[in-house]
């Protein structure tokens, strides 16, 4: 069974419950002085499929700041994963592959990137998985939520966090063996129809906002169910603390996470509500 790491990748590790029906949501009681909202976003995402609904952008134009699992907007983020994307042992993805998997990753580099294996022999397999699955989104522009919201955030001039730093996001993959992640690589080339295939479903259940469609999709997958916890849940409690002392301080929050974030019995929402806090789905069918 093909295992869908590149789609866990691009949506955030999608997985949420049945009962959510959006991917915005007011935050409020607790004795706040004004509302917050949490936003699930979908990493990467054809340009011509992005869109960003009128009540969200009014929503995140209200806010104060804005709150992502990076903060993009620091220069040195993005330096530091620039840093991080060779393998921290030295490991080869050649040391691991047979003849016929060295000469199908070969060609996908070459005939994508223009370089072959030799190049990119060194990389951490996930990140070579996030270029196999660019490739299979059959668009030639993506677009990124973060990225806009950073870029809407710098120009409006405001405050922007991160709820993690670079060094956790990657040490979160480190935990996963390196034999799995290449297999998954590979799965990803030899079995490219089927890939391709539940990447669209995916991204087309997020378009239409089905919540519960996305939940059973990813629910089914072994490699969700397997590194859960890992990858979700203990990173949700995490963040549990943290957003609870940033929704009592002044001024509206905007947070902007993966998608798989928000639903679940360990999902950002519940735990929300197990805090006292009000969360309230937002229509972004509404137009203004």
């Amino acid at each position: 069974m093909l295992k869908t790491f590149s789609t866990l990748m691009v949506a955030g590790v999608l997985s949420v419950s049945s009962a959510q029906a959006s991917l915005l949501y007011k935050i409020s009681g607790k004795d706040m002085a004004e509302p917050s909202y949490l936003f699930g976003t979908i990493h990467m995402i054809c340009a011509d499929e992005f869109n960003v609904h009128a009540q969200t952008e009014k929503a995140f134009n209200e806010a104060d700041r804005l709150i992502m699992e990076l903060d993009m907007a620091d220069p040195a983020v993005m330096q530091s994963m620039q840093t991080k994307l060779l393998d921290p042992e030295g490991r080869k993805l050649s040391s691991r592959l047979t003849e016929a998997q060295y000469a199908l990753l070969d060609k996908f580099l070459t005939d994508t990137m223009g370089m072959g294996l030799t190049t990119f022999d060194g990389m951490r397999p996930f990140i070579l998985s996030s270029m196999v699955m660019t490739s299979q989104m059959g668009c030639e522009q993506q677009m990124s939520y973060e990225g806009h919201f950073t870029q809407q955030a710098l120009q409006q001039e405001k405050t922007v966090d991160g709820l993690e730093s670079v060094d956790f996001q990657f040490g979160i993959f480190d935990q996963i063996p390196y034999q799995e992640q290449v297999q998954w690589l590979i799965e990803s080339l030899e079995e490219e129809a089927d890939a391709t295939a539940e990447l669209d479903k995916m991204i087309r259940l997020y378009v239409a906002e089905d919540m519960e469609g996305l939940y059973r999709m990813i629910a089914e997958t072994d490699a969700y169910a397997e590194y859960t916890a890992l990858l979700l849940d203990d990173r949700n409690r995490n963040w549990q603390q943290r957003l609870d002392a940033d929704l009592q301080a002044p001024g509206t929050e905007f947070i902007a996470v993966g998608a798989g974030h928000l639903g679940g019995n360990a999902g950002m929402i519940k735990l929300l509500r197990d805090l006292g806090y009000t969360v309230e789905a937002v229509s972004t069918k509404v137009q203004n």
